[in-house]
C-alpha cells in the first residue's frame, strides 16, 4: 500500500503493516500527542531555568527529542500496531528543532508582549520539505489555551484567480467555531463588538469574502444607491479597513489568534495586498501570522513583499531573544482574550511587524538514519546505516521524497519483514539499483498506478478540479456525470474510503475532502496528458454550470469560471458567466481577478456587437476599470477606446468608457485642462450640449448664470422640489454626470466662469428635464460662490437650505448616490462655519463623517473630519481632547491610504502638543518643506500663523502674513479662512504696536519703524474684512471684531492710557467667553495686559496677565502658561523695584522740603 504525506504532519499518523499481517493490523489516523507535548515540555524547562538563550532552548528541545528516540522501542509495545509495520507515526520532525524553537519563540512574544507588535513567520523550502508540519507544530498548544484559535487557509494553483481563498477558509472556520471556543457570554460580547465596530458598508463587503460572516454579524440595512456611488479605490480601502477592524475585534477576543496561510506562492494579488495590510496594522493584539511558500516558485508580487519587509526589519534592532522568563506554558495556557484592548488604539501604523524567516532545507544523513530506524523500528545503528545512506543519496534528504521512496520499496518487496525472525530484511544492491531510477514525481505516479483503480483515478481527477476543499455532494455530481462505467453510490463511498485510507485524500468533518498533499494532486494530474485534463476541467465546469442551483452557482462562481474560462466555446452564455465572475471580483476589490475574467469573457465573444452589444461593452468597461485600479493606465485607455471606436455601440452606452477616461485624466494624470476639454467635447458630440470656449463667451455666460440664480424661481420650495418628476432620459442623465465631472475640472483648472455656467446648467436641466440628485451639490457649491465671491450671504444661506432639501428627496427616491456626502462636505467646509456658531458644529461634523464613511466616500469623510479637528482647535475646546482626536483618526487615515489627510490633521496635533508643552518647540512644525503639495504647504503656514499669534511671535507672524497670507486668503475660503484673517491681524497689530512704542520712546528712526505703515496697512485690511463678515451675520467673528477694535484703539494710544481701548478690551473678553472661545479670551487678556504695562498701568497689567494665565490653563496650553508665568515673575519684580524707587524719590523730596523750610 502506498502512502503520502499528510498536510498536517510529515511522518506522523501512518502505519503500514506487512502484507501478511495487514488484515490483522488496525490503521489509525490519530496524531501522537506526545510529540507536541515534548516541545511544550522543553519550553516549560526554560521557564524553570530562568534566563535562557535561543541556543539553550534548542538544546532543550533536542535533548527531549533524543530522549524520545531512545524510548521508541518501548513506545512500540504500548501501541496497538503489530511488529513489522512501517511506523511513520514514530518519526519526529527531525532536523526541525531550531525552526520549531523559533516558532515557539514568536508565539511566546505574542503571548507575553504588552504592545501590539505582530509576529509574522515566513517558512520557505522546496516542495515536501515539511513546511506545513513545522507550521502546525504549535497548533495544539495554541488551541489548548482558553480562548486560543489556530486558523488555516490554503492557496491553490488550480483556483489561483479566485480571490481571498485562504482568508475565506480561515475566517469562515473562525465564524463557525467562535461560539464553541469562547462560550456563550464571551461569544455574545464578540458579536456585539463586531456589530458595533463595523458599519453596514464594511459588513456588506466582508460578507462578500467570508461565507460564514452571518454567524457573527448579519448584514445591516444597506442602500443600493450607496454601492453605485463608491469609488473603486475607496471600496478596496474600505474592505481592507473593515477586515482590519474585524481582526482587531477578533484578536482582542481570542488569545492568541494565529493565522496560517499555506502556499503563498499561489496567492492572488488581492490576497497579498490584504496580507500586507494585516501585518502592518498596529491595533491588532495577540496576533501571529504564519505563511509558507515554496522557495523555488516565488512569484514577483510575493518576492517584492518579502523584500520590503526585510528592508523594514533592517531599520530595527536585532531580533528579540526569548524572554528571561522563558516560555511559561501555564501562563500561556491560562491567558484569555480581553475586549478591553479595543479601548487603547496605537499611534503608529506600518512599523509594528516582527519578521521571522525559517528556511527548511534537506535532512542530513544522520537525520535520514534516525527516520529509517524509527520507521523500521530498528535499534542497531550499524544495521540501519547502509540502507539510510542509499535513501539519503537518492532523495537528497527531502522528507516527502524519503517517505514515498520507503513506501514504494516496501510495496515492491525490496523491504520485507520476516514474521518468523521478527526482523526486516533488504538487499542493498537491489535497493540501490531500483531506487536509482526513481524521482519524486515517478514515485507518486507509481504509488497511484499500483494502488488506484481506473475508477479511483477518475475520482481523484474530479476532486482535483473542485478546488482546495470540496463537498461530497459536488464530488458525487461531477463523478457520476463524467464517468462512463459504474456510478453507483456504493462504489463512490468505497472509493472515497479507500482514497482516505491510502492517504490520497483526507476527510474534513463529515462531508468534505481535500488532497493530503499537493504532490499527490500533481502526480494524479500528471498521469494523463495536459490536453485531456484541460478537457476534463471544461467538462466538469459545464456540468456545474448546468446543474447547480442559482444559489450554489453564486457560491462556486469563481471555481466554475476558472474551469470554463479557457473553453473553445464562442457564445454569449459563457461570456455572461465570466462577466458575473468579473463583477463579483470587482465587488470585493479583487481587480486582478476581475480583469482576468473580463478579458477571457471578451475573448469568448466573436465581436463587441455580438447580440445586443451590452455584454461586450460591460466586459470592456469592467476590464478597463480593473486595469486602471491596477495602475495599468495604457491598457485601460485601450479598452475604453475600443468601446468608443465601435459604430455599432450607441453613444449612451459609451458613457462608462468616457467617464473612465475623464477620471484617469483628472485623478492619475492630474491634467485638469485636458480633462475639462474632453468633457466638453464629449457633451457636444454625444448629447449636443455645448459651452463657449473663449474667455469672452464664458464671461458672458457666467453673467447670465448669476442673473438666473438671483431670480426667485431658482430658489424652489420643498413642495416644488417634491413635485419634480424624476429624470429618465438616458442622454440627459449622461449629460448630468459629464457636467458634474467637468465642474470639478473647471474648478481645479482655474475656470470659475465656466464652473458657474456648468453649475447653473445642471440646476436648469433638473427643472426642465426632471429631478436629478446632482443638483444638490450644484446648489451647495453655488451657495459658497454667492457667499464668498459675490458677498451675498443671504442668497447663499437659501441655496444651502435648498441643497439639503434636495438630498432628502433623493434619499426618499433611492437615487442619492454620492450627492449627500458632497453636499455635507461643501456646506461644512464653505458655508456652515460662516453661518452657524462654531461650538454647535461638532455633532454635525461627526454625523457628516459617519455618513460619508457609510457611503464609502473616504476622501469626503476625511475632509469633514479635518474640518472637525480644525474647528476643535480654533473654537477653544480643551487641547487634551483635541490631541486624543488626532491620535484616533490619524491611524485610520494611514490604514485607508489617505496620508495627505493624516499630515493635515497631524499639523493640528503638533500645534496642540506645542501649546500643551509636550514638545520642546513653540512655533516650530516638523515636516514642512517646499516639496509639499501647495495646498498642504499653505495649511502648514496657517498653523504656524496660529502659533505665532498665540506665542506672541508677532514679527514672524506679520512677515509671514504679508508674504504668503494673502495668497491663502484668496485661494481657500473655507472654515480656516476667517480665523486666519484674525490671526494675521493679531500678529500685524502686535508687531505694529511694539514698533510704535519703540518709536514713541526714541527720536531716532530705525529700520523697524519704516515697516510700521506696512504692518498697519495690512492689519487694517484684515480688520475691515472681518468687519464685513460680522455685518453679514457671521456668528464666529463677532468676538474677533471686538478684539481687533481694541487692538486698533491700543495701537493709536500705545504711549498713554486710553479708556476707550480699556473698555474695548473688556468687551472683547466678554464676547469671547460668551461665544465659548476660551483661547481667544486668554489671548485678549494677554494683549490687554501688554497694553496696560506699556502705558505704565502696571498693577492692572499684572492683574490681566494673571487672568490670561488662568484662561490658558483652562484651555490646556501649559507651555503658554509657563511662558506667561516667567513674564509675570519679571513684572512683579520690576513693579516692586519701581514702587521702591518711587518711595525713595518721595522721601527725598520731603526731606529736601524740610531742609529748605
Amino acid at each position: 500500500m502506498a502512502t503520502t504525506t499528510s498536510r498536517e504532519t510529515m511522518f506522523q499518523s501512518t502505519t503500514v503493516a506487512p502484507k501478511g499481517l495487514q488484515q490483522m493490523s488496525s490503521h489509525t489516523d490519530d496524531t501522537t500527542e506526545s510529540e507536541s507535548m515534548d516541545f511544550s515540555q522543553a519550553f516549560s524547562q526554560t521557564s524553570r531555568h530562568g534566563n535562557n538563550s535561543t541556543s539553550e532552548l534548542k538544546a532543550d528541545v533536542k535533548s527531549i527529542s533524543t530522549h524520545s528516540e531512545r524510548e521508541t522501542s518501548a513506545q512500540l509495545h504500548q501501541t496497538n500496531s503489530l511488529p513489522g509495520t512501517l511506523r511513520f507515526d514514530q518519526c519526529k520532525l527531525y532536523g526541525r528543532d531550531e525552526h520549531i524553537a523559533k516558532l515557539y519563540n514568536a508565539l511566546f512574544q505574542v503571548n507575553e508582549r504588552d504592545n501590539s507588535t505582530i509576529e509574522f513567520v515566513l517558512i520557505s523550502g522546496p516542495s515536501g520539505s515539511g513546511k506545513t508540519a513545522v507550521a502546525t507544530s504549535i497548533q495544539q498548544d495554541v488551541e489548548r489555551s482558553p480562548s486560543g484559535v489556530y486558523l488555516q487557509g490554503k492557496f491553490d494553483l488550480s483556483v489561483q484567480k479566485e480571490p481571498y481563498t485562504a482568508f475565506a477558509t480561515a475566517l469562515g472556520d473562525l465564524c463557525c467555531r467562535a461560539s464553541d471556543i469562547l462560550g456563550r457570554a464571551a461569544f455574545e460580547r464578540f458579536q456585539e463588538e463586531t456589530i458595533k465596530n463595523l458599519d453596514s458598508l464594511e459588513l456588506h463587503l466582508l460578507h462578500g469574502i467570508i461565507p460564514s460572516m452571518g454567524l457573527i454579524a448579519p448584514e445591516k440595512e444597506f442602500r443600493a444607491d450607496f454601492r453605485s456611488s463608491i469609488k473603486m479605490g475607496d471600496q478596496k480601502n474600505r474592505l481592507h479597513y473593515g477586515f482590519l477592524k474585524f481582526i482587531r475585534v477578533a484578536s482582542a477576543a481570542f488569545c492568541p489568534l494565529v493565522f496560517f496561510l499555506d502556499d503563498l506562492q499561489w496567492a492572488d494579488l488581492s490576497s497579498l495586498d490584504l496580507l500586507q495590510v494585516l501585518i502592518s496594522y498596529q491595533e491588532n493584539t495577540n496576533l501571529m501570522v504564519i505563511g509558507t511558500y515554496r522557495s523555488n516558485e516565488v512569484n514577483p508580487d510575493l518576492s517584492k513583499m518579502i523584500e520590503d519587509l526585510r528592508l523594514e526589519q533592517q531599520d530595527k534592532k536585532a531580533p528579540q531573544q526569548l524572554s528571561s522568563q522563558g516560555f511559561n506554558r501555564q501562563s500561556f495556557l491560562s491567558k484569555k482574550g480581553s475586549m478591553s484592548t479595543l479601548l487603547s488604539p496605537s499611534e503608529e501604523l506600518g512599523t509594528n511587524v516582527t519578521l521571522t524567516e525559517l528556511s527548511l532545507g534537506n535532512l542530513t544523513a544522520k537525520e535520514v538514519k534516525c527516520i529509517t530506524m524509527d520507521v523500521l523500528s530498528l535499534t542497531d545503528e550499524a544495521v540501519a546505516a547502509p540502507l539510510a545512506q542509499i535513501l539519503q543519496q537518492r532523495t537528497h534528504g527531502n522528507p516527502n521524497f524519503l517517505r514515498t521512496l520507503i513506501t514504494v520499496l516496501y510495496d515492491d518487496s525490496l523491504l520485507s519483514f520476516n514474521v518468523e525472525t521478527m526482523k526486516w530484511s533488504w538487499d542493498l544492491d537491489e535497493v540501490e539499483k531500483n531506487s536509482f531510477a526513481y524521482n519524486v514525481v515517478d514515485l507518486g505516479r507509481r504509488a497511484i498506478q499500483r494502488n488506484a483503480s481506473k475508477e479511483m483515478h477518475h475520482l481523484l481527477l474530479c476532486v482535483a478540479c473542485l478546488g482546495t476543499i470540496c463537498k461530497e455532494k459536488y464530488i458525487r455530481l461531477v463523478w457520476k456525470m463524467s464517468s462512463t462505467g459504474d456510478t453507483s453510490e456504493s462504489l463512490l463511498q468505497q472509493l472515497l474510503k479507500q482514497a482516505v485510507k491510502q492517504m490520497f485524500l483526507e476527510q474534513i468533518g463529515t462531508s468534505q475532502f481535500r488532497y493530503c498533499h499537493d504532490a499527490v494532486k500533481e502526480a494524479v494530474i500528471s498521469l494523463i496528458p495536459q490536453d485531456e485534463f484541460d478537457a476534463l476541467r471544461q467538462r466538469i465546469g459545464g456540468i456545474l454550470f448546468e446543474e447547480l442551483t442559482e444559489e450554489e452557482l453564486e457560491a462556486m462562481l469563481f471555481l466554475v469560471a476558472d474551469l470554463l474560462h479557457n473553453s473553445d466555446r464562442m457564445d454569449s452564455k459563457l461570456s455572461q458567466l465570466l462577466l458575473r465572475a468579473a463583477e463579483k471580483a470587482k465587488g470585493v476589490s479583487a481587480f486582478s481577478s476581475a480583469s482576468f475574467y473580463a478579458s477571457y469573457g471578451i475573448k469568448r465573444m466573436q465581436n463587441m456587437c455580438q447580440g445586443d452589444g451590452h455584454l461586450g461593452v460591460k466586459l470592456h468597461s469592467i476590464a478597463a476599470e480593473a486595469e486602471r485600479c491596477l495602475g495599468n493606465l495604457t491598457q485601460a485607455k485601450l479598452l475604453c477606446e475600443a468601446i468608443i471606436g465601435q459604430n455599432c455601440v450607441p453613444n449612451i452606452e459609451k458613457m462608462q468608457a468616457h467617464k473612465i477616461l475623464i477620471d484617469m485624466l483628472w485623478n492619475e494624470e492630474e491634467d485638469f485642462e485636458i480633462s475639462l476639454n474632453y468633457s466638453l467635447d464629449c457633451m457636444g458630440e454625444t448629447i449636443d450640449c455645448h459651452f463657449p470656449r473663449g474667455k469672452a463667451g464664458q464671461a458672458l455666460g457666467a453673467l447670465r448664470a448669476i442673473k438666473y440664480m438671483k431670480m426667485e424661481k431658482s430658489i424652489p420650495s420643498v413642495k416644488e422640489i417634491n413635485a419634480l418628476p424624476q429624470m429618465t432620459d438616458t442622454s440627459r442623465l449622461f449629460g448630468m454626470e459629464l457636467m458634474s465631472m467637468a465642474t470639478y475640472s473647471a474648478f481645479f483648472a482655474g475656470k470659475p466662469t465656466l464652473m458657474l455656467m456648468l453649475l447653473t446648467r445642471r440646476i436648469q436641466w433638473s427643472f426642465q428635464y426632471g429631478f436629478h440628485a446632482s443638483m444638490a451639490p450644484a446648489y451647495a457649491t453655488m451657495a459658497s460662490a454667492f457667499m464668498h465671491a459675490l458677498g451675498d450671504w443671504e442668497r447663499g444661506r437659501k441655496m444651502a437650505k435648498v441643497a439639503v432639501q434636495i438630498v432628502e428627496r433623493a434619499k426618499e427616491l433611492g437615487v442619492a448616490g454620492n450627492s449627500e456626502q458632497e453636499v455635507l462636505y461643501r456646506l461644512h467646509f464653505l458655508v456652515n462655519p460662516w453661518t452657524q456658531p462654531a461650538r454647535s458644529l461638532s455633532n454635525q461634523l461627526i454625523d457628516g463623517y459617519k455618513t460619508c464613511m457609510l457611503h464609502g466616500d473616504v476622501q469626503c469623510a476625511f475632509n469633514v473630519i479635518g474640518v472637525y479637528i480644525f474647528n476643535h482647535l480654533l473654537s477653544g475646546k480643551e487641547l487634551n481632547d483635541l490631541e486624543a482626536n488626532v491620535q484616533s483618526y490619524k491611524p485610520q487615515m494611514a490604514a485607508l491610504k489617505y496620508d495627505k489627510f493624516g499630515f493635515f490633521i497631524g499639523l493640528v496635533g503638533q500645534a496642540a502638543l506645542n501649546l500643551m508643552g509636550r514638545t520642546e518647540h513653540t512655533t516650530m512644525i516638523d515636516g514642512i518643506d517646499e516639496n509639499l503639495n501647495r495646498q498642504l504647504w499653505h495649511q502648514a503656514q496657517f498653523v504656524k500663523r496660529f502659533l505665532f499669534a498665540h506665542f506672541g511671535e508677532y514679527k514672524a507672524g506679520a512677515q509671514n502674513s504679508i508674504k504668503v497670507g494673502n495668497e491663502w486668503l484668496k485661494s481657500y475660503p473655507g472654515v480656516y479662512f476667517g480665523y486666519d484673517a484674525f490671526h494675521q491681524a493679531i500678529c500685524l497689530y502686535g508687531e505694529a504696536r511694539q514698533i510704535a512704542q519703540k518709536q514713541g520712546n526714541s527720536c531716532a528712526p530705525t529700520l523697524s519703524t519704516s515697516q510700521l505703515p506696512l504692518y498697519r496697512k495690512h492689519a487694517y485690511k484684515n480688520h475691515a474684512l472681518i468687519d464685513s463678515w460680522v455685518k453679514k451675520g457671521g456668528p464666529n467673528h463677532v468676538h474677533h471684531l471686538s478684539i481687533l477694535d481694541a487692538e486698533r484703539a491700543a495701537l493709536l494710544s500705545c504711549t498713554q492710557m486710553s479708556h476707550d481701548a480699556c473698555n474695548l478690551y473688556e468687551k472683547a473678553v466678554l464676547d469671547s467667553i460668551d461665544g465659548g472661545f476660551v483661547n481667544h479670551a486668554a489671548l485678549t487678556e494677554e494683549r490687554f495686559a501688554d497694553y496696560l504695562w506699556g502705558v505704565d498701568a502696571r498693577a492692572e497689567g499684572i492683574h490681566h496677565l494673571e487672568n490670561a494665565i488662568k484662561l490658558f490653563s483652562e484651555w490646556g496650553a501649559l507651555k503658554k502658561v509657563e511662558q506667561l508665568r516667567e513674564r509675570h515673575a519679571i513684572w512683579k519684580v520690576n513693579d516692586s523695584l519701581a514702587k521702591s524707587q518711587k518711595d525713595i524719590m518721595v522721601r527725598q523730596r520731603r526731606q529736601s522740603l524740610r531742609s529748605n523750610h
